[in-house]
């Protein structure tokens, strides 16, 4: 071993265990991770279709939601409710091609000074949920702007970005911009399930298009919750 070596290995040696005794920045800093993401859950699989008139009916009836006062003040009571047989939303059409098959259909209503919210739960006894959605998809495809029947009002599509609750197979969503002598937004929240198609359509703070989106966000995750535990 030559000389410069013999001199230059205790100084490296001398060098390491001086650092290795320094506080490290680096192992003092924190280490960052990237966050862990769960997979949003997947809706559980629907029960078998129904097989009568009567059991769309029960289905229909417990999928309706209960609105407290811890929603809303305004929601502690439900201002009307009824089976009327009115249509699912088709906007610039008449009506959706497959909906003249319901077999039975509830509607309840939230009228308050600064919310308005509709539910309307319909069955069929032989017609998947998913035809209705394929079929109001279609509209929204080519539907911008259409004269509301028997309102007086003109409603332009506004489609929020993003949406107040993610699109999928079983999952749509929209809002309206409603102009008539005042201009008001109204949000449509549209849920499948089997052979049964939830509808909830909201409006808050004198139509605000913000409002509406968040109040359709915060019912969402209950109206998921009623339609899965009932169909």
């Amino acid at each position: 071993m030559s000389l410069r070596r013999t001199i230059l290995l205790p100084l490296s040696l001398l060098l390491l265990g001086s650092a290795a005794c320094a506080p490290s920045q680096a192992a003092e800093a924190p280490r960052w991770s990237a966050p862990s993401v769960s997979a949003s859950p997947t809706p559980p699989k629907p029960r078998p279709a129904p097989t009568s008139t009567a059991e769309v009916r029960s289905r229909v009836t417990a999928a309706m939601l209960n609105l407290d006062a811890k929603f809303h003040p305004e929601t502690a009571q439900y201002t009307d409710e009824n089976t009327e047989a009115w249509k699912l939303i088709s906007l610039c059409r008449a009506s959706l091609p497959s909906d003249i098959k319901r077999t039975a259909y509830r509607e309840r209503l939230w009228d308050g000074e600064s919310v308005w919210i509709r539910q309307y739960v319909v069955g069929y006894l032989k017609v998947p949920g998913r035809k209705l959605a394929d079929e109001l998809r279609s509209v929204l495809s080519t539907c911008k702007e259409y004269e509301v029947p028997d309102d007086g009002r003109t409603s332009t599509i506004v489609r929020p970005s993003p949406p107040p609750v993610p699109n999928g197979p079983d999952v749509i969503t929209f809002c309206e911009r409603l102009k008539g002598k005042a201009t008001r937004h109204q949000c449509t929240l549209i849920l499948v399930r089997g052979n049964f198609v939830m509808e909830v359509d909201a409006s808050a703070s004198d139509g605000d298009l913000a409002a509406g989106t968040a109040l359709i966000a915060k019912i969402a995750p209950l109206a998921v919750a009623a339609f899965d535990k009932a169909v």
